[in-house]
């Protein structure tokens, strides 16, 4: 993994904001020798390693490594893997002391208490929530405060963090309302959805924005439009905080609604991904997917009539999938025209009902993941995998040359909306790739002129003069984003590229009126635009 998982981030803000001292680290593609060294300099009472299906090899040697390093120390495996999968996992890792079931966050407090207060016995393996060679203890009730974990970001330590990026993967929400036979949610974090408050989710942001000049956000919560409430109070808190944040996020296909997309869209939100899974309402029973595709091209044509991009995830190799599926997977690709399409083979995943319906057919063998290196289990390996998946990807190539906005329909998002920061970015993207560098430039300049203290503007404009050779005027740009948003990671590359430092060259803050400059653009932006 390039990043580190998002859970050990708020592992780490529940046990520092009890005053538990806690660092993570993200060892991929660390050699022996050096995690070796590190583990050791660490010497640390209790060493975790998050695991899931695809590092499940790695992760028994890095614990076997842990052991060799640190003999005195309690290991434990975290996530959906040991979880689900225990006894495997037992017998694979010797190395290994217990196994964190599910939701970590109180089970590994509570272990971490009951160390300090007996060190040396074995109070820690009373621990409610943990599997033991020996046997399991009491379940840990799921997290009901959500809030009261912690804000990752307000206790980070980390080592070997390489991409402060990483950090804006944001989790607001745990839990899913659907019960597909294929994902193992529902079993891991439940099918009652927990969520956070509307003001941690902002505090996080504004910190992400303050600490590392973050101004882009991934929500990754499996619904994350399910509370309609929730979502409108979050969306007015986001455009009342000045942020000014881009951001993206993942739904299902009947929680959406008009009013809650012209609330994200006005909150920055450019891009939506929706688990539409399969084209075919056959196939979508098979998975008891909850949905059908009558919910699904209703979200997919609302999001586009509100003027944000829209990805899908799909699935083929369904076991009763027949060539006529597959075309309707096709035709369902090219009449909603999504920006981009996942497509997978159904893999088959611990924790999941149609994984345990497979084992208990015997059709999976027990020693399955300890011969197997790092595969998966996919549920059909054959030629109509292999053909599906092409043609399924053809057609979302396809699909999305023809999924940009056209001029008239950006027309009727502005008519409709009136200003939005959004649909100005995605109307001068639009310019750009077909050649219309003015358009482009006083689509970006009303944003700088509406919303001054929106780095965006000011970057996607610094972007565009960088390519048409006026790097001047982009340098002076690009000092603005920094002076908004100190530290943005991209911004920050760029100011080394374009030999400008940071805090030194900023040009004069924008007036709350136009510039001379900017009047233009206004002007420009109220006469008819050229068609094409």
């Amino acid at each position: 993994m390039t990043f580190l998982p998002i859970g050990l981030g708020y592992l780490q803000a529940m046990l520092k904001s009890r005053a538990q001292a806690c660092r993570v680290a993200n060892l991929s593609g660390k050699g022996r020798k050096e995690v070796m060294a590190y583990f050791r300099a660490q010497n640390p009472d209790v060493l975790g390693v998050s695991m899931f299906t695809f590092n499940r090899k790695r992760s028994s040697e890095l614990l076997s490594w842990a052991r060799e390093a640190c003999p005195t120390a309690i290991l434990l495996a975290g996530g959906p893997h040991p979880t689900h999968l225990a006894e495997e996992v037992f017998e694979d890792c010797p190395a290994l002391d217990a196994i964190v079931q599910g939701e970590g966050e109180s089970v590994l407090l509570g272990l971490v208490e009951r160390l300090e207060a007996a060190p040396g016995s074995d109070l820690w393996k009373r621990t409610p929530g943990l599997i033991l060679r020996e046997g399991r203890t009491p379940p840990q009730p799921p997290l009901e405060n959500l809030d009261s974990v912690g804000i990752p970001v307000d206790h980070l330590e980390a080592d070997f963090l390489n991409d402060v990026g990483q950090l804006a993967y944001l989790s607001s929400s745990r839990g899913c309302p659907a019960t597909c036979n294929f994902c193992n949610t529902p079993e891991f974090w439940g099918t009652s959805i927990r969520f956070r408050s509307a003001a941690s989710v902002l505090r996080e942001m504004r910190l992400l924005r303050e600490i590392h000049g973050l101004t882009y956000f991934s929500f990754r919560d499996d619904t994350f439009t399910a509370n309609r409430g929730r979502v409108l109070e979050l969306m007015d808190g986001i455009q009342a905080s000045g942020l000014h944040p881009l951001w993206n996020c993942q739904s299902r296909v009947n929680l959406v609604d008009e009013d809650r997309l012209v609330a994200m869209k006005r909150a920055g939100c450019e891009f939506m991904q929706f688990g539409v899974e399969h084209g075919s309402e056959r196939v979508l029973a098979l998975l008891d997917k909850g949905t059908d595709l009558r919910h699904a091209r209703r979200a997919l044509d609302l999001v586009r009539k509100v003027g944000m991009n829209v990805g899908i995830y799909l699935i083929t190799g369904i076991p009763g999938e027949t060539w006529a599926d597959v075309e309707e997977s096709a035709a369902f690709i090219r009449d909603t025209r999504p920006s981009d399409c996942q497509i997978s083979p159904l893999a088959l995943y611990p924790g999941t009902r149609m994984f345990d319906q497979y084992r208990a057919e015997g059709r999976i063998q027990k020693d399955f993941y300890r011969s197997s290196g790092d595969a998966e289990i996919f549920a059909r390996v054959d030629a109509h995998t292999e053909k599906a998946l092409r043609h399924l990807d053809q057609a979302s190539q396809k699909a999305k040359t023809r999924s940009r906005f056209s001029p008239r329909e950006f027309a009727q998002q502005k008519a409709w909306l009136g200003f939005c920061a959004v649909t100005n970015l995605l109307c001068g993207d639009a310019a750009e790739q077909e050649g219309r560098w003015v358009e482009a430039e006083a689509e970006y300049a009303e944003i700088i002129l509406r919303e001054p203290a929106n780095p965006w503007g000011f970057h996607k404009r610094a972007l565009l003069r960088e390519q048409l050779g006026q790097l001047d005027k982009a340098r002076a740009d690009l000092a603005e984003v920094l002076a908004l948003a100190p530290g943005n990671p991209e911004a920050t590359q760029l100011a080394a590229a374009w030999g400008l430092k940071p805090g030194r060259n900023r040009s004069r803050k924008p007036a709350h009126g136009p510039t001379a400059e900017m009047k233009g653009a206004e002007s420009y932006l109220s006469r008819p635009k050229a068609q094409g």
